[in-house]
């Protein structure tokens, strides 16, 4: 453990006891899994495991970071934490080194870092997410302890290559009738608020699972959603009046709590919601061999605007994206799409009658 223990009672300074147990709540827990069998094991605390893995000095340097705005939501700082933990692991079973500290981090370590993941035939997404993530900590250390003198070891010249355009891994999009066979397989009217409420918003399950009853507000004969987004911003939708009768009907007699609630009556999380999901998509046989998961339905959402005339700009404003190229990543694939096909029709008149004799 490091010689910053975050766990309460502990006699460091009351302020820096505040901001570790805020930062470890929300980082939340994780089921690590072990390196050698793979089975995952007990949940603990995300900050927890850093301040095992990480030497004293590294360990305050990522407990600024990930408190910092640099990272805006509670998801990317959970992303971000994983991927040290990657980091360290990588630096434990395959650098043998006991900790992980910044210091002995070189461009060396990342090269082969980036050849091992190679081999083991990573996606170059993944691979330059992880670095990505391990650069943006060393460039935050550098400017809040400028005297270190720490230099980022991870270079534009080892990051693999990403093709912006190649959407052969991205995110599947359920056609209007896959959406409504998904609802469609659905049971019982809380279990079909999860696919609406998500496709409805275009929003992201860490939104949808913080949503609650009490943030529904009447007004003008409307009712309103007060939503937090991405990075703890407000915004406040106008529901349909048949989603408002499918929340009243999911909510029963209750008044208060989440909005998306289990047959149990315990409120949903993440897992939860994917699990539903994903059993809702097998019963609608929709993407075989896929999970339909939070992000399927955001991304089909912004496409069936696209599809029906949305300007992008509105588009990209519906789904809060900071920039139009992020919003591109959802709908693009379908102009490439149409254009291929469109004019691989059309090279057929070329040769279509000089095939007539190998065709019946």
């Amino acid at each position: 453990m490091s010689e910053i223990d975050v766990r309460p009672g502990n006699t460091v300074d009351r302020a820096v006891e505040q901001q570790l147990l805020h930062l470890r709540d929300l980082l939340g827990q994780v089921a690590p899994r072990d390196p050698r069998t793979r089975r995952l094991g007990p949940k603990r605390w995300r900050l927890e495991i850093l301040a095992e893995l990480c030497d004293p000095p590294t360990f305050r340097h990522v407990v600024s970071w990930l408190s910092s705005t640099l990272i805006a939501s509670a998801g990317a700082k959970r992303a971000y934490a994983d991927d040290i933990r990657h980091w360290a692991a990588f630096l434990q079973h395959e650098e043998g080194l006991a900790h992980f500290a910044l210091e002995d981090i070189t461009p060396y370590t990342v090269r082969s870092y980036r050849q091992r993941e190679e081999q083991r035939q990573s996606s170059a997404r993944t691979i330059k997410r992880r670095m990505d993530s391990l650069s943006s900590l060393f460039n935050f250390t550098y400017w809040a302890n400028p005297d270190l003198k720490l230099l980022n070891p991870v270079t534009k010249f080892d990051k693999p290559k990403v093709d912006p355009n190649d959407h052969t891994t991205a995110t599947p999009v359920l056609e209007v009738n896959e959406f409504q066979a998904l609802v469609e397989a659905a049971s019982t009217a809380r279990e079909a608020l999860v696919p609406v409420l998500i496709y409805t918003l275009a929003g992201r399950v860490s939104e949808c699972c913080t949503a609650g009853l009490h943030h529904l507000q009447e007004e003008g004969g409307q009712r309103k959603l007060d939503l937090r987004r991405k990075g703890g911003k407000g915004r406040v939708f106008i529901l349909p009046p048949r989603l408002c009768e499918l929340v009243d009907a999911a909510a029963g007699a209750a008044t208060s709590g989440p909005l998306l609630r289990d047959d149990e009556d315990q409120p949903m999380d993440r897992h939860a919601i994917a699990r539903i999901l994903s059993r809702l998509g097998r019963a609608a046989e929709v993407l075989p061999g896929r999970d339909v998961t939070p992000h399927v339905l955001r991304a089909s959402k912004l496409t069936h605007m696209h599809d029906a005339g949305v300007p992008l700009e509105e588009i990209r404003q519906f789904a809060d994206h900071a920039h139009l190229e992020t919003t591109l990543r959802y709908i693009r694939r379908r102009d490439d799409e149409a254009l291929k096909a469109r004019h691989a029709a059309a090279a057929v008149a070329v040769y279509d009658h000089l095939v007539d004799r190998f065709v019946p």
